[in-house]
Order: structure tokens, then sequence, then C-alpha cells
């Protein structure tokens, strides 16, 4: 299986699009790019894995922010027009920022042994940017197509302010590669 890219879905789910304490207008804007990213990396063999928020009721993290995407609700599912996509992929349980913490994603990995780790979603400076770090924490090269991520945008946190810093972070700290298109994927 070596050679070929994952691409990591981190989050798109509606409960951080249209439902629930968390719901973001601003994800709508990435659906198309990541929904063409994926069918493009599909067709290329490429594999698919989807992150989920999946929370239990008393989750320690709804201290920092409202109760979301509990197990049970419809807020966990895959927002609609990435629903047919999911089939094709391994879908992974989360419970915190990094897709890493105390789920198997570390050991799928092992498995496929990309040369390289796409990773799309939501939020940009949250769980997309803990993900990325823990990516190379274990030295994966890593490509942020930043047409396919988004953040939120509500008082103390500009959306655009937070996504420029949580980008750059990821670039000159990080060592993850970012472009603007998913397009430019075929280039690297």
């Amino acid at each position: 299986m070596k050679g070929k890219r994952v691409v990591l879905v981190v989050d798109m789910l509606r409960g951080f699009h249209d439902m629930g304490n968390l719901a973001n207008p601003r994800m709508a804007k990435i659906i198309p790019d990541v929904e063409n990213l994926l069918n493009n990396a599909l067709a290329y063999g490429d594999y698919a894995i989807f992150l989920k928020d999946f929370h239990k009721s008393d989750d320690k993290e709804f201290k920092m922010f409202p109760p979301h995407c509990i197990r049970g609700t419809m807020e966990t599912e895959l927002v609609d027009e990435l629903k047919k996509f999911e089939r094709y992929g391994l879908v992974i349980n989360k419970t915190r920022y990094s897709g890493f913490y105390d789920t198997n994603l570390a050991n799928v990995l092992n498995i496929y042994k990309p040369e390289t780790v796409i990773v799309v979603g939501v939020c940009t400076d949250i769980c997309v940017l803990h993900t990325v770090a823990d990516l190379r924490n274990r030295d994966y090269s890593v490509i942020v197509p930043t047409d396919c991520v988004e953040t939120f945008d509500i008082p103390g946190h500009p959306a655009e302010e937070s996504a420029k810093w949580a980008l750059n972070h990821m670039t000159k700290i990080l060592g993850a590669v970012t472009v603007p298109l998913y397009k430019d994927l075929d280039q690297k």
C-alpha cells in the first residue's frame, strides 16, 4: 500500500455546519472543494479517513465548549454532500481535538503507510491544527489545502485571523505544506 495518499476529513459534521451549539455557516463554503478533492483522491486510488467528533453527554470538553456532536444525535453525521464518500473510507470517532487521542488512527496509518497525508475540515485552529501537529510529530508529510479548511467567527475569535495564525503555525513551525487550491496537490 506504500505510495498512496490519505485524505483525513476532520469533523465535516452536521454539528459544525447546520445544527447544534457549534453550527458554523462558514463551513458551507468549503464543502464543494472538499467534495471535489475527495472525488479526485478516490479516483487516484488514495484513501479517505473521516474523523468525527463523538462525545459522551458529560464530556469534559464541554467545560470549555458548549455540548456538541453527542453520540446518538444527528450532529455526528457527515454533512449531506459528503455522505456518499463514507462507504469508500474509514470512520474514526474521536473525543478530543487531535484525531490521534484515544483512537486507532496511528495503527491505521501504520497499515496504509502513506507518503503524504492531506488534512481538510474544521476547525482550522483547533482539530485540524492538533491533528496536523500529531501527524508531523510522527514524521508524516502533510498537506493542508487552504480552500478545504475553515473555522468559526465569534467575538474574541475572529475567523480570518485565527485561520491565518493556524495555517502559518502549521507551515512555519510544524513543517506542513499549505496550498491555496486542492488541484495544486497533483504537483506535490
